[in-house]
């Protein structure tokens, strides 16, 4: 069957499985909420214009059933694998939202996370939001676009070879998500760990307070405005996060080859 397909057709089908592994499983197109035909969509668009960009050699090749079969699968693992670095830096922001309620008390009332499928607090949700709008704000999806036409320029269609650097990087971005989701919360988390040494103190001058009761809304309204008076921090370290995106994909590709 796929004999009678012309090369143009087999280097789309190549291209779609890597862009649409990619897109599918981003923390935003991966929603429930999204419909299946405008991620299905979205991702034929963005293949369409990688189309004339892309140089795949022998392509025909790929009309040998097995052969297109190995190579989908490639191509999904090369997607899957840029999905999982884009998530990660999103997964930094929720680590620091996570870390915060927990210290605020935020943590005991948990709602429905649109954005990860499971309970979480409404700190977390907020700090989700946040990476999101930081991310289209500074043009975030267009360094992710950028990325993925250098994901095809260093490591063509047909070439896969993961080696140990790969792993080694997973690792390092796995351990960073709690280094970096510390820094980002750092202004909340501190002072919330100053307000539980005066809490502490203030207990033992005065026995008859119950610090646990009176020492929930000071923390919830501390929270609050040094969330406020940080923000545009917050939001600058998110940024600097994502700009970075395009060379840590090339990074990552580099160590596929």
């Amino acid at each position: 069957m796929l004999s009678t397909v012309s090369e143009e057709g087999l280097k789309f089908i190549v291209i779609f499985f890597r862009v649409a592994a990619i897109f599918w499983f981003l923390p935003i197109f991966s929603l429930r909420s999204v419909p299946m035909p405008y991620k299905v969509g979205f991702s034929l668009c963005v293949t369409i214009v990688l189309l004339d960009v892309v140089v795949i050699d022998a392509v025909q090749n790929y009309a040998d059933p097995y052969l297109m079969a190995i190579q989908i699968l490639k191509e999904i693992f090369i997607g899957l694998t840029i999905s999982y670095f884009v998530r990660t830096l999103f997964t930094v922001v929720y680590v620091a939202g996570d870390v915060a309620a927990i210290q605020t008390g935020f943590s005991f009332a948990r709602v429905m996370d649109p954005f990860n499928m499971n309970q979480s607090s409404v700190l977390e949700q907020f700090m989700n939001l946040l990476a999101i709008m930081v991310f289209f704000a500074i043009d975030a999806h267009h360094v992710l676009l950028r990325g993925i036409l250098l994901s095809f320029k260093e490591l063509p269609v047909g070439i896969l070879m993961p080696n140990k650097a790969l792993l080694n990087q997973v690792i390092e971005l796995t351990g960073k998500i709690f280094s970096v989701g510390f820094k980002i919360g750092a202004p909340v988390i501190v002072t919330l760990f100053l307000i539980e040494i005066s809490l502490g103190l203030l207990s033992r001058l005065i026995p008859q307070i119950n610090v646990f009761i009176e020492g929930m809304p000071i923390k919830i309204l501390v929270t609050m405005m040094v969330l406020g008076f940080s923000l545009g921090a917050i939001a600058a370290s998110v940024a600097t996060i994502f700009k970075g995106m395009d060379m840590e994909i090339l990074r990552i590709m580099k160590n596929m080859v």
